[in-house]
């Protein structure tokens, strides 16, 4: 049956957390943009190895990486993750039906957008509010700067998100970062390479194989029958 995560995107509007999981579950990317309204949640499957110790490639890499090809090839042992990814609005922290969303979440995958300062300095405010509702003791943390392919327009180098996420906050999120050479990573959600190996990264962390073991959730029941669901965003 394999283990069944809960993975809850959070981030401003407009980061692109819904087009991370359309990349990831529907192989589709679009610039056309509508806002999330509530949340939803959308269910797949990543097979790892045992001993897995994923890793991200470089978002200016032009290498095709298979979330396969992030692991080591001669694992022989694997294991199937179920994910249940729930996509939220950016303004859910303003209402307080969302804050059920978070409950008994394996890992929180917290999304920020390279070419907008704002959304780096919400990460504090959306993990401490998080941590508040998620009633898990040690979930999974990953960060994930979206737009990498924007250099351009950048706004904040991926060298300065430690600090500035982990200064001034309520909550530390460096007590729950796991490996900040791997979990604080920059996407680009047009790359289906790099989203694949996003969250096979955050399958590896719920499923607890990484070096440090965290306990694994049940679902949370959430009444969905007067929740819209969402379209696309922004990335």
């Amino acid at each position: 049956m394999g283990d069944n995560l809960k993975v809850v995107l959070l981030g401003d509007s407009g980061v692109g957390k819904t087009c991370l999981r359309s990349q990831f579950v529907h192989h589709i990317f679009t610039n056309a943009y509508k806002a999330t309204i509530g949340g939803d949640y959308l269910t797949t499957s990543v097979t790892i190895p045992t001993n897995s110790t994923s890793s991200l490639p470089e978002a200016n890499s032009n290498v095709n990486v298979n979330a396969s090809d992030t692991v080591p090839s001669s694992s022989t042992n694997t294991t199937k993750v179920n994910l249940q990814i729930w996509d939220t609005s950016g303004q859910e922290r303003f209402n307080s039906i969302s804050l059920a969303f978070y409950r008994g979440t394996d890992v929180v995958v917290l999304v920020y957008d390279i070419t907008n300062y704002e959304s780096v300095l919400s990460i504090r405010d959306w993990f401490t509010r998080f941590m508040a509702h998620c009633h898990v003791e040690r979930p999974g943390v990953v960060i994930v700067g979206n737009k990498a392919d924007l250099v351009n327009d950048r706004v904040v180098d991926k060298e300065e998100i430690r600090h500035i996420v982990t200064s001034n906050t309520e909550v530390n999120v460096d007590d729950y970062i796991e490996n900040w050479d791997l979990d604080l990573v920059e996407v680009n959600a047009k790359s289906l390479s790099l989203v694949d190996s996003l969250f096979t990264r955050v399958a590896v962390i719920g499923a607890g194989l990484s070096n440090t073991k965290l306990p694994i959730q049940n679902f949370d029941t959430i009444d969905l029958s007067n929740v819209n669901h969402h379209s696309n965003c922004a990335c």
